[in-house]
């Protein structure tokens, strides 16, 4: 079966795959709705509703992670609520509680990269080619005030610049 696919669209239906799966629960919710009457009626609603939430998280997702595509240098680890990054010459492990500041850096060529800061001023630079780079953004999503539209718009962006994720509050308060 995997012969059957072209490389580019396997890779299509991975990085969308958690939207697909939400556009299919609002089809099921919307056919819920239709062969169904009264209190049920409302079960299709709550269907379709929580179809959209995962669609529209899918989407998002599907979207950070488009210059994922494990081509880059290195290894991403997430472990234990830290991310660890290695390849031949560079890498570095950072702490998610000790996290001062979170930006993508759009180099000149069009690279994202991933600019974590901890509080003692250790630095990490991810490349987001890297592999498993995409895993990063489930480990962000425990960061309450993560700016996902700045992040959409690095990951979108071929110009050069720095685009700020997440600021911790202990640091804004030093």
């Amino acid at each position: 079966m995997s012969e059957f696919l072209r490389p580019e669209v396997r890779v299509f239906l991975a990085r969308y795959a958690q939207a697909l799966f939400g556009c299919a629960i609002v089809l099921f919710g919307v056919w819920w709705i239709t062969i169904s009457f009264g209190i049920m009626r409302g079960l299709g609603v709550a269907i379709v509703v929580a179809g959209l939430g995962l669609l529209v998280e899918g989407l998002r997702r599907a979207r950070l992670t488009s210059k994922s595509n494990g081509s880059g240098p290195g290894i991403v680890e997430i472990d234990e609520r830290r991310i660890t990054w290695m390849s031949g010459h560079f890498g570095g492990s950072i702490a998610m509680d000790a996290l001062a500041t979170v930006d993508i850096q759009v180099t000149p060529e069009g690279e994202a990269l991933w600019v974590f800061l901890q509080t003692d001023g250790e630095r990490l630079v991810v490349p987001a080619s890297a592999k498993g780079a995409e895993k990063i953004v489930d480990v962000l999503s425990a960061l309450k005030g993560l700016d996902y539209d700045a992040a959409l718009r690095a990951m979108s962006s071929d110009e050069a610049g720095r685009f700020h994720l997440w600021r911790s509050r202990q640091r804004q308060l030093d």
